[in-house]
């Protein structure tokens, strides 16, 4: 782990051009990284649990400038590039985080990144929040940023204020809905060298994510099916022009199957064991354990491609897994479209840990919050400004 973290080669491989770009095409990223760079923040210690990616290095970068101790670990490990990675931390950031990481090792990961306190935790699936709640840390204030993170936290007996970044519009109906279909359809040709015309696709939940999904699989030529539990949104699936299936059912005649629900468990044997001979298995849903994985690591394997690995079973029965069950739009050097979409995101994350810095969660009980709608107002403004 320490050698690659601390690999200079790769750390090189992203140059002053790559990021002066990237601040081109994410101004009001830019912005605010700018603006924190500039203050000083030298008795402030942060910690954050996301996807170590290439868009990290501006949110994070700026604190250290501003003479913060960060530190960061994956939230995914199979979302990590070793070369993101290696950069922040030849730049100041203390990295737990590598591609490719077991679970022993991800989960000592979160150990050591709650060992300590910390003034301000930035988590996405709630297990670093978790952690510093568990260790009874004190904490001036936490930001939450997915629906896996939300499922988890909601219920803690909290020691300090958390904000949910999840579930205000900008997150829920414009990245949600729109970014994450954006960036994961052109991933999956990528991978797969396929089109969607005339595929059969199934997306399992039609949240916010789901919706994106099966919309733009329809767009693209696929003929969409939805399996979804609540009736509201499987009749908004309908509305939607999607086809409205069992679970079981779905799986039995799709040839790719998605599944979209932040919540683990969504695909075990017994469902796998029912998909039709060739059905390929996707997740763009934030838990990497919503098909279960381990249990088709017990079966016959073999590696196609990067990113595609066969499963046989029953009698040479077969299933196709991308990159591991975790975010497929999120697969290191796949390049999805769409960079320019993480602007607001990277920015609400700026603004988010700048905000609790001030002393902007100084008023707030320990609690669950949303996060300041003025401060996403401000963004949305910015964000408009910039496209003029």
């Amino acid at each position: 782990m320490t050698s690659r973290i601390k690999d200079a080669a790769l750390a090189a491989q992203i140059n002053d051009e790559t990021l002066a770009w990237r601040e081109v095409i994410c101004p009001v990223t830019a912005k605010y990284g700018n603006y924190v760079a500039k203050r000083d923040l030298r008795d402030k210690t942060i910690v954050s649990f996301q996807h170590v990616l290439e868009d990290t290095i501006p949110t994070l970068l700026p604190f250290v400038k501003a003479g913060a101790k960060v530190k960061v670990g994956a939230c995914n490990p199979d979302s990590t590039d070793d070369v993101a990675a290696a950069y922040l931390a030849a730049n100041g950031v203390e990295v737990h985080a590598f591609s490719g990481m077991t679970p022993e090792e991800y989960a000592k990961s979160i150990d050591i990144l709650s060992s300590e306190p910390a003034d301000i935790v930035a988590d996405m699936g709630g297990e670093l929040i978790e952690a510093f709640v568990k260790k009874g840390h004190k904490v001036d204030g936490a930001l939450e940023a997915t629906t896996t993170g939300v499922h988890r936290v909601e219920k803690l007996d909290y020691s300090f204020p958390v904000f949910n970044w999840n579930d205000i519009a900008i997150k829920d109906r414009l990245h949600n809905r729109h970014h994450v279909a954006q960036e994961m359809w052109p991933v999956f040709s990528n991978v797969t060298g396929l089109a969607l015309y005339g595929r059969s696709v199934l997306v399992i939940g039609f949240g916010p994510v789901g919706r994106g999904v099966a919309e733009r699989a329809r767009n693209l030529g696929a003929v969409v099916s939805v399996a979804e539990r609540d009736p509201v949104r499987a009749l908004e699936a309908q509305h939607h022009g999607c086809r409205v299936v069992s679970l079981e059912d779905g799986i039995k005649e799709c040839a790719i199957i998605v599944t979209a629900t932040g919540l683990s468990g969504i695909l075990g044997e017994n469902q796998i064991k029912q998909a039709r001979r060739g059905a390929i298995l996707v997740n763009v849903g934030h838990s990497n354990t919503e098909i279960d994985v381990a249990w088709l690591d017990t079966q016959k394997s073999t590696k196609m491609r990067r990113y595609i690995e066969k499963f046989e079973f029953d009698n040479s029965r077969e299933v196709y897994l991308l990159n591991r069950g975790s975010l497929l739009n999120l697969a290191p050097g796949m390049g999805g479209s769409g960079k320019d979409l993480f602007d607001p995101f990277s920015a609400i994350l700026i603004r988010g840990i700048d905000w609790l810095a001030s002393g902007g969660a100084n008023a707030f009980k320990p609690g669950f919050y949303d996060y300041p709608a003025e401060i996403e107002r401000e963004i949305a403004e910015a964000i408009l400004h910039s496209h003029s």
